[in-house]
C-alpha cells in the first residue's frame, strides 16, 4: 500500500489502522508533508484509505502516541517529528547498550535495577560457564533515543571479576566504561545472535510501544581475551525505530563483518 492519494482497499493482514498508520509514516519519511505541517482533515485521509472516520481516528492515535502527530484542538493534526528509523553502525558498545552520542541523536541508558544474583537461570550461568555456587550481578537498563524509550538491555557478569559492582554507580551509565576503569576488563570478542520477537506487556510498557510493534532482540555473550565469558547481555530494541548498520568486506573466503 502506497500513499497516492487515491482511494484504495486494505488487504488485512494486519489491523487496517496500523496499515493506515504505517502508510501515513512513509509518507511523511517521503516528505510527503513536513514536520510542523498540517495533515489533511480526517474525512480527506478517511476518503484517501476507503475506511471510516474511526478507524483513521485510530491510526491518528498511534502516531500521536509514537510523538510523530500532534492535535491541535481547533487547528488540525500536524507533523510534529521526523519517524525516520534511527540508523546505527553495529558495535560493541551499541549492542551492550552504553552510552552513545552521535549528532543530531543522542542514546542514553537509565538504570532500573543492578543487584548480585546467587540463583541464576541455568541458561544464564551456562553462557557464563558458572558453577552452581556462582553469582552474576544482574543490571537492567532502559535506552532513551533523545529521551524517548528506545531499547531495553540486561545484563548478567561473572561477578568474581566484578567485585562490589552491585553496589558501585556505573561510569555514565555504562558497563563496558565501568568495566574498563575499575575492573580493567577490556572484552575482547563478542557472539551476538539477532532475532524477531514479540513484546511482553510489561516491556509495551516500558518501552511506550503497543503490543504490534515488533522488538528486535540482540543477544551475545563477550569474552576475554583467554576465552572466558564475562558477560551474558540481551537488549531488545524498538523494530519500528531503529535499524543496523553492518558493513560486510571481501576476504578469500567470503564476506566477513568489518
Amino acid at each position: 500500500m502506497e500513499g497516492t492519494g487515491k482511494k484504495q482497499s486494505l488487504i488485512p493482514l494486519k489491523p487496517v489502522y496500523f496499515q493506515i498508520a504505517t502508510d501515513i509514516k512513509k509518507r511523511i519519511m517521503r516528505h510527503e508533508w513536513n514536520i510542523n505541517e498540517k495533515l489533511p482533515t480526517e474525512v480527506e485521509l478517511a476518503e484517501q484509505y476507503n475506511v471510516s472516520r474511526i478507524t483513521l481516528r485510530q491510526s491518528i492515535a498511534e502516531l500521536e502516541k509514537d510523538g510523530i502527530l500532534k492535535k491541535q484542538r481547533g487547528k488540525g493534526t500536524f507533523i510534529a517529528s521526523d519517524p525516520t528509523p534511527f540508523v546505527t553502525e553495529l558495535q560493541y558498545s551499541l549492542v551492550t547498550c552504553d552510552k552513545i552520542t552521535q549528532t543530531p541523536n543522542t542514546i542514553t541508558a537509565r538504570v532500573l535495577e543492578q543487584t548480585l544474583i546467587t540463583d541464576l537461570f541455568p541458561t544464564v550461568a551456562e553462557k557464563l560457564q558458572l558453577m552452581p555456587n556462582e553469582r552474576a550481578v544482574y543490571i537492567k537498563r532502559l535506552f532513551l533515543l533523545n529521551d524517548k524509550p528506545l531499547a531495553i538491555g540486561r545484563s548478567y557478569i561473572t561477578s568474581k571479576y566484578v567485585p562490589k559492582l552491585e553496589s558501585r554507580s556505573l561510569v555514565n551509565n555504562s558497563i563496558s566504561t565501568t568495566l574498563q576503569q575499575y575492573y580493567s576488563l577490556l572484552p575482547k570478542y563478542v557472539d551476538d545472535y539477532f532475532e524477531a520477537v514479540r513484546a511482553t506487556q510489561a516491556e509495551c510498557s516500558l518501552l511506550g510501544c503497543s503490543s504490534d510493534v515488533p522488538l528486535i532482540l540482540i543477544s551475545g555473550i563477550s569474552y576475554l581475551p583467554d576465552h572466558t565469558p564475562l558477560e551474558y547481555s540481551t537488549a531488545l530494541w524498538c523494530g519500528d525505530s531503529v535499524r543496523f548498520h553492518l558493513p560486510l568486506t571481501r576476504n578469500s573466503h567470503g564476506f566477513i563483518v568489518d
